[in-house]
């Protein structure tokens, strides 16, 4: 029976491949770029998470589709400015779910688009319920419009932390950790049941940042002074459409199609142009970014050794070999002149961050090497930023967490109640060291102290280099602490607050490139690897015939294997915004 469904499989995929590397074949013999209307407006339709970097999926691209994300985002927007057959740009938020920073930079890229062209952008909150994201988006358009029956919350800032320490109790397990310092608080969601006074302070900086950001572009952008927009959050916080009209908030009532009759009353042959579309358009075919190179090199996720990947427990991986190889290649490459990274990075295991840190330092003795943050740029995510040359960061993004941790989770009392029974033999005193069913011993306790604090100290000391500073002056800095990156810059974490265009005209600056030069951007990873996309499920569709209660907990037993006693450089917190 085994072999028959290995079989099965074998047979499954190789049609798969035939079919689709036929399909990918076809689309590459033909021209792929799409047919653009001679009058036409760009609408762009943003709802749940915007990447920051989706590479080319060659699967997706022989069925004529596309992903959007912060990449296609920013170049629509640039070849719209110079395209005379695009004539305005409508912005549709609907629940979007990008982070403060990201908005926030997207927010640069809409202001940057009607400064260099005289073409409208109109926002449409078309929503049954649109929030406080959608609307600070539609902040950066000439005009906002909603539905007279659609709702618009503008509710404030707010972050919830779940702690788990009560439950854990409760399944049987047990979580021990060491941290340091005082502000490396990723840990405590599993041995605390609250917030720690120093997790507290943080968030409520954070927090105070990102709701006066909220307050001051709505008022900026809407023309109501500061001190109303705070009265308009606080107590009344829920609009109609009407109210939102009778307080500012918007500058009409509409629907989408009233909307496109608005549009065609200005142009009367304007049709719907979608992002996804657009983005097909090749850059170069506009006479924008096709002169000299700068490699972008997205690292994005959570670090740890392998390859880039997705992970069903862990997310979005940033894999050290994927980018190590990135950055030397094009570091390798005659004709990219500055490496860019742009950088989305709660961190992760230290090793490899360690590894990505060398591979920087390597790079920037042949071309400059600038560093973009997004969201985030923690932690592990921090520690390959300060490697580069020159790092930018959006005022609302997340740096430093300066500090390490590691710990393991017993589960022996889930074991129990599962009524399962582990007996070993080991010699050596230390041999369960890496077991999940036996706690830490003192002396594996001062094991693992030990070894975090000496990874503490060397990130420490790369801080300190990096950044001109004393030891002591890094150590002050660091201690786990979260800094906003306008916090950062003011403390000399950071050399400039700005965004990802402020990192290329630093890049371009270091590399000797003109200033008026558009330059041709070459981003890694070129594309997802066709091969791999299909192979990656076999595993997962071998496992689908057999699986049961034993094989999830050895699968979960490999996992928490893989990362326990490791040292780690995390984000203590991550900030999700009601």
């Amino acid at each position: 029976m085994k072999t028959f469904f290995q079989v099965f499989l074998a047979v499954f995929l190789s049609l798969v491949i035939i079919i689709f590397g036929g399909l990918f074949l076809f689309s590459a013999a033909f021209d792929s770029s799409p047919d653009i209307p001679g009058h036409a407006f760009l609408e762009f339709q943003l709802s749940g998470d915007l990447p920051d970097y989706a590479a080319p999926d060659p699967m997706e691209e022989a069925l004529g589709k596309t992903t959007l994300d912060m990449k296609k985002f920013r170049e629509n927007l640039e070849k719209a400015a110079v395209d005379k057959r695009v004539h305005a740009v409508i912005i549709r938020p609907e629940l979007f779910n990008g982070g403060f920073a990201q908005i926030q930079e997207m927010y640069a890229l809409i202001k940057k688009f009607k400064a260099i062209s005289d073409k409208k952008v109109y926002a449409f909150l078309g929503s049954d319920f649109s929030f406080t994201r959608d609307y600070y988006l539609a902040c950066a358009t000439d005009s906002i419009f909603m539905p007279a029956d659609a709702s618009l919350f503008l509710t404030g800032v707010r972050s919830e932390v779940t702690f788990y320490k009560d439950f854990f109790k409760k399944i049987g397990v047990e979580a021990q950790f060491l941290q340091i310092a005082e502000y490396k608080n990723a840990p405590e969601v599993y041995t605390r049941n609250t917030m720690s006074p120093y997790h507290r302070q943080v968030l409520n900086e954070v927090i105070d940042q990102y709701f006066n950001d909220v307050v001051q572009t709505i008022s900026e952008s809407r023309n109501i002074p500061a001190e109303k927009v705070e009265y308009l959050i606080n107590r009344v916080s829920g609009f109609s459409g009407k109210e939102a009209l009778e307080y500012g908030l918007v500058d009409d009532l509409a629907y989408y199609s009233d909307l496109k009759t608005f549009l065609k009353k200005r142009q009367k042959r304007i049709k719907k142009l979608s992002a996804t579309t657009y983005s097909r358009v090749s850059i170069s075919s506009l006479k924008i970014r096709n002169k000299s190179r700068v490699a972008v090199i997205n690292c994005v996720g959570t670090i740890y050794s392998g390859s880039e990947s997705d992970n069903p427990w862990l997310g979005k991986l940033l894999g050290a070999k994927t980018i190590i190889d990135n950055i030397q290649r094009a570091a390798k490459s005659k004709s990219i002149k500055a490496i860019i990274l742009r950088i989305d990075s709660p961190g992760g295991s230290l090793l490899p961050s360690a590894a990505i840190w060398r591979a920087i330092m390597e790079a920037k003795k042949k071309k400059p090497v600038i560093a973009t943050i997004s969201d985030l740029g923690a932690s592990g995510g921090y520690f390959i930023a300060m490697a580069a040359d020159t790092i930018v960061a959006n005022p609302n993004s997340l740096v430093g967490s300066i500090g390490i941790f590691a710990g393991k989770f017993n589960f022996t009392g889930t074991y129990d109640k599962l009524g399962l029974n582990v007996e070993a033999v080991q010699k050596g005193e230390n041999a369960d060291l890496f077991s999940i069913v036996s706690p830490w011993s003192k002396q594996e306790l001062a094991i693992i102290q030990k070894i975090i604090k000496q990874s503490y100290r060397d990130f420490v000391q790369k801080v300190a280099r990096a950044r001109k500073m004393s030891f002591d002056e890094a150590e002050k800095l660091a201690r786990g602490r979260v800094w906003t990156g306008e916090q950062a810059f003011s403390l000399g974490l950071i050399d400039t607050v700005g965004t990802f265009y402020t990192a290329l005209k630093i890049a371009k600056q270091r590399a000797g490139i003109p200033e008026a030069e558009s330059v041709r951007l070459v981003y890694y990873p070129k594309q997802k690897s066709f091969l791999n996309e299909i192979l990656s499920n076999i595993e997962t569709l071998a496992g689908l015939k057999e699986q049961n209660l034993l094989k999830g907990l050895q699968s979960a037993e490999r996992i928490f294997t893989q990362w326990q006693n490791k040292p780690l450089a995390l984000l203590p917190f991550r900030i999700e915004f009601k």
